[in-house]
């Protein structure tokens, strides 16, 4: 409820209010009204519609990514630990040369 010209006036959607501007302001006026708060248009709810998909398609890109720095981040512990235990173990075995080899095939 609102009070208009010292009158309660019942306000319950747009129509109320249009209602209430044209009695009390004019019919031209309550039209811009409706022009500037009526529902949106279908190209309006469309291109909403549009940024929605296109932020969620955003979103999905950056849990990518995440995922990805994760993994790669994963990666370069093991690979931290290899040249680690290579260093603490190195003796000169075939063994240990082959390790040598391999890991510097991976950090190619």
């Amino acid at each position: 409820m609102i009070m208009i010209n010292g009158n309660w006036e019942q306000v319950k959607d747009l129509s109320d209010v249009l209602r209430i501007v044209s009695e009390n302001i004019g019919g031209e006026f309550a039209q811009k009204v409706e022009e500037i708060c009526g529902e949106p248009s279908e190209e309006l709810y469309a291109a909403y519609q549009k940024l929605e998909n296109e932020k969620d398609e955003l979103e999905q890109r950056c849990n990518d990514y995440d995922d990805i720095y994760a993994s790669l981040d994963y990666l370069n512990e093991q690979i931290d630990k290899l040249e680690k235990y290579i260093d603490d173990n190195a003796d000169g075995s075939d063994y240990m040369r082959g390790m040598e080899k391999a890991f510097e095939m991976i950090e190619r």
